[in-house]
């Protein structure tokens, strides 16, 4: 058993008990009244979060949005009341709000959600992603420091359990955290050795402390008592690198189900929850805590808050361009291209979108990325903008090695601490930052995904790299736009729309394309649909597609008139941008191209030739042969279907 310290070791020994275990009785509350929940790891980790909040957490009451406020991400979000619990003791939530959590369109929702409450940083997601999000606060924070002249000097706390550990995100990401020495991240880990199914020994036998060290971590291990967190986290602030502070706790503390696997998604029963609460000391009604808890807690956080607004403010004011600060007050991470005519049609895509790249990222220094260890295939690198290492946190350019994982949820990190950043890998392994993907989506954070490669073009590779079911799968993400330019028009126009929005987008590029055409349109990416070939006559069909695929059926197209059959050909580099597609159709007969499945289509028709199966082996010329894609192939598939 664990103690909260002794009279002897902190002054506050009485109150901070007290702050802790009515916080541990509101969550509990909490998860009784809603029937659902985690009551476990509320009364496991109440102490860690308790004593964060309270002795170290700088915050701006009057504008939580406060640029340099420190960042807590809550990767365990099945502990969520307890962050709510926080919220209420400073008087940023009533008691109301908690008597609604998990209930919809409510303040309190079951896991944490960004934007609904306050002190939510993050929208919980797949287990490690708020650890992977952690370290992408922590490199935006290294990297604006050095862009304000020290003015943002935050830091980044992050709280996980166990269970968290095990996935792999996790290590990829602090691994990154570990090479760059971000000394301003501090993880808080909730060691119960409890996951869901059993105990943690059962499914891993890792040395935590070495697994830490291994990767360049300063290494504390306490107990849950607040003096003893409270001084792990003293020193955590003196490290010249990461910290992970191991908190040895026991889940579900006081409970009937303490120390197992059972407490884990316990709400306590009415005999069971009046048992914790008598060891808990509480005797008041449910929702119910204690006046000098919340006010001795509400004006330590004030007091220091208070003195670390003013400072920021002092040097504000001090700062000789406030341009960069301005925008990150402001949110503004939009950026308006022009000047467009520096790009030659004699470079493919993956090029020209490289110099496109560039030109934004010389005037807008919000703009920051990398890729999976693939940055000359994907043409991605920031020419003369150096590389974000630990002795330049002014570079522009981040090695994410081969952690395609971790390398999605860093960037979401980074955006929401005000940046504007993108990251990239081929087609066929977006799947692999899918769950960051879709982070990015349900919190619409502004970050670019390039992915290229993208299709089975790409050639001998086979169907390791023949990306075919990548496409419509990340259409179905809400939120997310996807550009798939056919050539140098639709690029520019794709990326006139990625930086004028603020929304998750991806980019897609081919390997080889060096297509323009006389017919495309950058202006009408906008739109998501376009006419490329008119058809003037009353009877005729249409033809759509996009990406490289676009310039086989504007071939096709041709020797479908002169085989007198009229068409017309439409453009669809962004499908999330459509609006107007059954004008453009005209209730005609619409078949569509793709070198993807053809569920990549189905919303616009039932008609559609694509590829159900995976790729193979062999060049360019061959695979599209072979899959029926060559411009004869493909005219004869056509007629086909128009014989039914």
């Amino acid at each position: 058993m664990f103690s909260i310290g002794s009279k002897e070791d902190n002054k506050n020994y009485e109150l901070d008990l007290k702050g802790v275990n009515n916080l541990r009785g509101l969550a509990l509350d909490m998860i009784v009244n809603a029937g659902s929940g985690h009551g476990g790891i509320i009364l496991s980790a109440a102490p860690i979060i308790y004593t964060l909040y309270k002795y170290h957490m700088n915050l701006d009451f009057n504008n939580l949005n406060y640029i340099n406020r420190d960042r807590f991400i809550l990767s365990a979000g099945h502990s969520v009341p307890l962050l709510y619990g926080i919220d209420y003791f400073l008087e940023l939530l009533e008691l109301d709000d908690l008597k609604k959590l998990r209930k919809i369109d409510s303040k309190t929702p079951g896991h944490p959600e960004l934007g609904i409450t306050p002190l939510v940083e993050f929208t919980s997601g797949a287990l490690g992603q708020g650890v992977g999000t952690s370290v992408g606060c922590a490199i935006a924070s290294k990297y604006l420091k050095e862009k304000t002249n020290n003015l943002i000097n935050n830091y980044t706390y992050v709280l996980c359990g166990d269970g968290e550990l095990e996935e792999g995100i996790t290590y990829e990401s602090l691994a990154i955290a570990g090479t760059l020495k971000l000394n301003n991240l501090i993880v808080l880990v909730d060691c119960n050795n409890v996951t869901l199914d059993s105990n943690l020994n059962d499914s891993s036998c890792e040395n935590l402390k070495m697994r830490f060290e291994a990767i360049n971590f300063n290494v504390i291990e306490c107990d849950d008592s607040v003096k003893n967190i409270n001084e792990s986290l003293e020193l955590a602030h003196k490290s010249d690198k990461p910290t992970v502070i191991l908190v040895k706790t026991i889940m579900g503390l006081y409970s009937k189900y303490e120390g197992t696997n059972k407490a884990h998604g316990m709400v306590p029963d009415s005999e069971d929850l009046l048992n914790i609460k008598e060891k808990l000391e509480i005797h008041e009604a449910s929702f119910t805590v204690n006046n000098e808890v919340i006010s001795e807690f509400k004006k330590e956080v004030e007091e220091r808050s208070n003195k670390h607004l003013k400072e920021f403010n002092n040097k504000y004011q001090e700062l000789e361009d406030k341009s960069l600060v301005d925008k990150l007050i402001n949110h503004e991470v939009s950026y308006n291209l022009n000047e467009i005519d520096i790009f030659s049609e004699e470079k493919s895509l993956r090029e020209n979108s490289k110099d496109l790249l560039n030109k934004i990222a010389n005037d807008f220094e919000l703009l920051i990325g990398g890729s999976c260890d693939l940055s000359s295939s994907c043409k991605t690198y920031l020419e003369n903008l150096g590389d974000f290492k630990e002795n330049n946190y002014k570079g522009r350019n981040i090695y994410f090695g081969i952690r395609e994982h971790a390398a999605g949820a860093i960037t979401n990190g980074m955006a929401l601490s005000g940046l504007r950043p993108f990251v990239s890998t081929f087609l066929a392994f977006s799947d692999y930052m899918r769950a960051s993907i879709r982070e990015s989506a349900i919190m619409k954070l502004p970050v670019l995904y390039i992915f290229t490669h993208d299709s089975i073009t790409v050639g001998p590779d086979g169907p390791l790299h023949h990306p075919i079911e990548q496409l419509p799968s990340l259409e179905l993400i809400p939120n997310l736009k996807v550009y798939r330019p056919f050539d140098l028009n639709e690029l520019i126009g794709s990326y006139i729309d990625i930086f004028k929005n603020n929304n998750p987008a991806c980019l897609v590029l081919p390997r080889d394309s060096k297509n323009i055409s006389a017919y495309t349109k950058s202006s009408e990416v906008a739109n998501g649909i376009y006419e490329v070939i008119r058809n003037d006559t009353d009877d005729f069909i249409n033809l759509i597609a996009n990406g490289e695929e676009l310039g086989i059926v504007l071939k096709v197209s041709k020797n479908l008139k002169e085989m007198g059959i009229d068409n017309k050909v439409l453009s669809i580099p962004c499908k999330k941008n459509v609006s107007n597609i059954k004008d453009l159709l005209n209730n005609q007969r619409t078949i569509a191209i793709t070198l993807a499945n053809p569920v990549y289509f189905y919303d616009i028709t039932n008609e559609v030739i694509g590829i159900n199966d995976f790729g193979k082996s062999g060049s360019k010329e061959e695979l599209l042969d072979f899959f029926g894609f060559s411009e004869e192939k493909l005219v004869t598939q056509i007629l086909e279907l128009l014989k039914k």
